[in-house]
């Protein structure tokens, strides 16, 4: 079994068009970041694993306050090397965004931001079901996307089973919520941190969740901040093999 995280990514001319792309059955020719509409909700970002013929999972990429999906969808893209697809909500514009050319976001809550990923799930699946493997979802967040995905995976553990929590989502486990996620087959933890304050918070939420049942992993890189990508990004893919142990989809023949 080759792991799909190590797989090398085979990139093809960008002059090749969707009609060839669909001819030899990819879902994508070359690496490729692209709009999914939503009814009634702010359009999803969304990066296809370049060269699948095969059915990939799915990672969730929630962003930052006063950040953009596209960038969390390019740094998740080269974590996962380009072989997941990769659903990142857009969220809400920020009034205070620098000007009319460079938009950021937010999540008004964590069950508005679940509705958005909830129906962006629903519009991978009408557009690209024939290459979605089937089973839990893999959530990763920044900052806000993490502090709100961590409720929500203690809401849905059986769908957000395994979760990458970068510089956020520590406060969110609770007792209540760690027992949660433990008992409805929550499966692992991998919190990222570029700071001392996060290294500690997630310590602090690592006890409740060990304590529970959840199995947990910490990485520090002091001196990076209150960031994500670059040589902190390159740590988290590191620990991929850990954090999806156990899981099929993640390895093809």
């Amino acid at each position: 079994m080759t792991p799909l995280i190590s797989s090398s990514t085979t990139r093809s001319s960008s002059t090749e068009t969707a009609s060839a792309r669909h001819a030899v059955g990819l879902v994508a020719l070359v690496d490729e970041i692209v709009r999914l509409p939503l009814d009634s909700l702010p359009e999803a970002v969304v990066s296809l694993p370049t060269g699948a013929r095969d059915r990939r999972p799915v990672v969730i990429a929630a962003h930052g306050n006063y950040d953009k999906p596209e960038w969390q969808c390019q740094e998740a893209r080269a974590i996962f090397a380009s072989q997941v697809f990769v659903l990142c909500p857009r969220g809400i514009p920020r009034p205070d965004s620098p000007s009319a050319d460079d938009i950021r976001y937010t999540f008004r809550s964590d069950r508005t931001l679940e509705q958005q990923v909830v129906a962006g799930l629903e519009a991978l699946g009408k557009r690209w079901g024939r290459y979605l493997a089937k089973g839990p979802v893999l959530w990763t967040g920044f900052s806000l996307g993490a502090i709100m995905g961590a409720r929500i995976a203690a809401r849905s553990p059986a769908k957000f089973s395994r979760l990458i929590l970068t510089e956020g989502g520590h406060d969110a486990w609770t007792f209540a919520r760690s027992a949660a996620f433990a008992k409805g087959v929550g499966k692992r933890v991998l919190f990222v941190c570029g700071q001392a304050s996060c290294r500690y918070a997630a310590n602090r939420a690592g006890k409740r969740l060990r304590a529970a049942g959840a199995r947990v992993k910490i990485e520090t890189m002091l001196g990076i901040g209150h960031s994500y990508g670059g040589k902190l990004g390159v740590r988290t893919a590191s620990h991929l093999g850990w954090l999806l142990d156990g899981d099929e989809r993640w390895h093809r023949k």
